[in-house]
């Protein structure tokens, strides 16, 4: 059987949010072995049956390095990114030539990551009515409980098609949680076609 392997990558600067680690134990909690490939930690391999994910953490100090590398994203997610990097054109040939990107519509500048001419399907998420990927509720008490709503459909990296609905969540754990690293999680897990129904966010949170 032939080995697939999807590139996924992350463009997130601010150093408390904790993303990228949150997307690592939600492929373990998927089934995936994980592999570091550099002693930096920002490049792993994941690998389940025949398929494979190539995990990168897009930092601005490695960015010309993948773009000389030639390597084609399926997926970039974006959660935030110092105003500054925004405007780089290189950032913007990274996400034009990606499959998909994830976009935290609730960033200022997040229009300043496409191209006029981009192809690239564009999920939104955040807290506004017009994402993709919204919360219809959330409850901040001892144990946090959100409902993750999908306001459309989601063509989804294998062709079938994701139809809106709701994904209730409860986390429990003491850790300070990001809500937009959850809906950024989740939103990579739909795009994959991934059953997203049994994973435990307070497990992977703690």
């Amino acid at each position: 059987m032939k080995r697939n392997t999807l590139v996924i990558g992350l463009l997130e600067d601010c150093v408390e949010k904790n993303t990228f680690e949150l997307l690592k134990k939600m492929f373990i909690a998927l089934g995936y072995n994980i592999n570091p490939i550099t002693q930096y930690n920002n490049f792993f391999i994941l690998d389940k049956d025949y398929n494979n994910i190539l995990l990168i953490n897009i930092t601005s100090n490695i960015l010309n390095s993948i773009l000389d590398l030639g390597l084609e994203f399926d997926i970039i997610i974006h959660t935030s990114l110092n105003n500054g990097i925004y405007e780089k054109d290189k950032l913007k040939e990274l996400v034009s030539r990606s499959q998909y990107i994830i976009i935290n519509s609730d960033e200022d500048e997040w229009i300043h990551l496409l191209n006029d001419n981009i192809t690239t399907i564009v999920i939104t998420y955040g807290f506004n009515n017009k994402a993709s990927i919204n919360l219809s509720s959330i409850d901040k008490q001892d144990i946090i409980e959100i409902n993750i709503c999908v306001q459309r459909e989601i063509q989804t990296i294998n062709g079938t098609i994701v139809e809106p609905f709701e994904l209730p969540i409860k986390i429990d754990t003491k850790e300070k949680v990001n809500i937009y690293s959850i809906l950024s999680i989740i939103a990579c897990g739909l795009v994959m076609d991934k059953d997203l129904g049994n994973i435990n966010i307070s497990l992977i949170y703690n």
